[in-house]
């Protein structure tokens, strides 16, 4: 457990200003589009009668989204009220009887909500059985054309020779194919479950560094660090997009469940100064960006707050722990070799393997051109761009650079000429198209594959009919609770709060800037937006904790134990903390600022979408009424 004890030096304050700023500033625009607007997968009719795939938005109601919060705030309220009636007398209870202690139960829940996660993950894949669709099955495709010899895919103008950067997840499914059997996706899918588990679990881990969340001091500090991280996996069962890419045969929840595994020893790193947590952070990390290379935004988080543990040992530490700050850097190279390690075994491997060297492939540069482009499915999305402009230059890498470089100093130019008009709607409803669909299109991912089964009705519905429109529904709402509850952490933990806990939230955040350039897709982002829930969570924990206080000072009273108040002192109030009379104030004026966007054109134009203004009947798809509705 890292040392929560309040750090006072400059640097700190700094630091941590600056990342709960961005943080706030990131959210509080994925706030805003949450309560204006909602986006989900559409269809568009062509003047040729032909349908199209489209990220269609509605507008949302701000009001609806607050009641539910106050209602929520209500039960969690009264929740707490019971918790504190009925805690203290089961803990009587259990100290006259011998009962086990809080961290020995903390336990048991911990392992039992993983073995129930376990559980349902493989019952859906049972039920569902479907074959990987869209990229997965062409590199699932790829991995079993590989076992019978077929190695096509590195041809001019093939998957692999466009985009070589995959052969690491295609030579995952090749040796598990040796496991499962050639062409038993389904026991990879229920591998994926284990993945499933093994984030739920590390996230919970994690999120243990939020230990006082729930009150001040260290007393009673296992019971409220076992009661946060206990829902923290509920809140991670309940929001269950994630769940859905079981199926999803990518490298998405592989790849997730070694980075947060690296970013779990890094941690553990930090709290114990032990050199196997190095060599365990630096593997994953290793394994991981084979599988996946956008897992190179962990490392850069995790380098980030080494960075700033050394800085702190060098030159902030009562006494100065130069051994602490080296070990801190040489962490970062030994991350980075174990990428280039574990990148180089995966290549060579490949090449053993199809006896053939792996090409340069397409230009990265090409991809963040094409993420700022429009596209059929939405802005940035995936439009061929890359494809096009590799064959255009002959499968000349450094060609296709170049002819991008110049496409991207054209678009960049006009966005900067035209910011109202182009560059901030461009960028708004880019934002939209990757972070405001409920469900991260996990639907839209499971929709229209077929199965070795028959799936059952209720779950058909759930995919496809009236079940998805209330699930959407649902996770609408859950979604904003998620941005409000993280944007409380940020601000409720502002001091007390650990800045080496914002670890997991500046992986969010370099994901979202990563995304704002880079191609764009809800089931790119879905990864990062996952990382909130532990901090949402911890947010909803201290705003009731606060709403407690507040009401005990109006009565007088603070509560000082389980069931235990004592009189406060009289005050002079605001009189003697002026600081909070001008926080009130910003916080205000804030607020009259954000009142008067919303009566503006731009704000119609990036926050609150509504393409049922455009002539699109985009609330019948949504809520499949009329002649979208579904009759499962």
């Amino acid at each position: 457990m890292i040392n929560n004890t309040k750090q006072d030096h400059i640097f700190y304050r700094i630091v941590n200003g600056i990342i709960r700023l961005l943080l706030a500033g990131a959210v509080f625009l994925l706030f805003l589009h949450s309560i204006f607007s909602t986006s989900f997968v559409g269809r568009l009719f062509l003047e040729d009668g032909s349908e199209q795939e489209r990220t269609l938005n509605i507008a949302d109601s701000p009001l609806r989204h607050l009641l539910a919060f106050l209602l929520l705030t209500a039960a969690m309220l009264a929740g707490r009220k019971l918790w504190n009636i009925f805690g203290t007398r089961n803990k009587e209870y259990a100290g006259a009887r011998g009962g086990k202690s809080v961290e020995a139960r903390g336990t048991i829940v911990f392992w039992g909500l993983t073995l129930l996660t376990l559980i349902l993950a493989a019952s859906y894949v049972c039920l569902t059985q479907f074959y990987p669709g869209s990229d997965p099955a062409k590199v699932y495709g790829i991995a079993m054309q590989w076992r019978q010899g077929d190695f096509s895919s590195f041809g001019e103008d093939a998957y692999l020779f466009r985009y070589p950067f995959q052969s690491g997840i295609v030579l995952f499914f090749y040796l598990l194919s040796f496991l499962f059997g050639e062409g038993n996706f389904v026991g990879i899918q229920l591998l994926y479950a284990v993945f499933l588990a093994v984030i739920y679990g590390l996230l919970v881990k994690l999120s243990g560094l939020f230990g006082v969340a729930a009150g001040e001091g260290t007393e009673g500090f296992e019971k409220r660090r076992t009661g946060l991280q206990t829902a923290v996996y509920l809140g991670l069962l309940v929001w269950v997009p994630l769940a859905f890419y079981v199926t999803y045969l990518y490298g998405i929840l592989p790849g997730m469940a070694l980075s947060l595994g690296a970013v779990y020893f890094a941690q553990r790193y930090l709290a114990h100064r032990r050199l196997r947590y190095v060599a365990a952070a630096s593997l994953c990390m290793g394994l991981a960006t084979v599988i996946k290379m956008n897992c190179l935004i962990y490392l850069i988080a995790i380098a980030c707050f080494l960075v700033y543990d050394a800085i702190s040992q060098f030159f902030f530490s009562e006494k100065k722990r130069w051994k602490e700050g080296v070990l801190s850097l040489a962490f970062i190279a030994c991350m980075g070799v174990s990428v280039a390690v574990c990148t180089g075994v995966s290549n060579a491997a490949v090449e053993r393997i199809a006896s053939r060297e792996l090409p340069e492939g397409e230009a990265m540069l090409s991809w963040v051109v094409m993420g700022m482009q429009e596209a059929p499915l939405g802005p940035g999305g995936y439009n061929g761009y890359i494809s096009n402009v590799f064959a255009e230059n002959h499968f000349n890498q450094e060609l296709a650079a170049q002819a991008s470089m110049e496409e991207l100093q054209k678009i960049l130019t006009r966005m900067l000429e035209y910011p109202v008009d182009e560059g901030i709607p461009f960028l708004a409803r880019k934002t939209a198209f990757q972070w405001n669909d409920p469900t991260f299109i996990c639907l839209d991912r499971t929709r229209g594959r077929k199965s070795e089964t028959h799936v059952p009705e209720w779950l058909t519905s759930v995919i496809y009919g009236r079940g998805s429109v209330r699930l959407s529904i649902a996770l609408n709402y859950m979604q904003t609770w998620i941005l409000l509850g993280m944007l409380l952490c940020l601000f409720l933990r502002w001091r007390k709060g650990n800045l080496y806990e914002l670890m997991g939230a500046v992986v969010f955040l370099g994901g979202f800037l990563f995304h704002m350039f880079w191609e764009s897709s809800a089931s790119y982002t879905i990864p990062y937006f996952v990382l909130l829930i532990p901090y949402a969570v911890c947010g909803m924990a201290e705003w009731t904790a606060f709403l407690e206080r507040a009401a005990g000072r109006l009565r007088g009273t603070e509560r000082i134990g389980d069931g235990e108040v004592r009189e406060l002192p009289r005050r002079n109030g605001w009189r003697e903390k002026p600081c909070r009379v001008l926080t009130a104030a910003a916080v205000c004026i804030f607020l009259l600022l954000v009142l008067a966007f919303t009566r503006t054109n731009l704000f119609h134009r990036t926050l609150a979408l509504d393409d049922d203004l455009q002539g699109i009947d985009a609330s019948a798809q949504f809520y499949q009424t009329g002649y979208w509705e579904n009759p499962y």
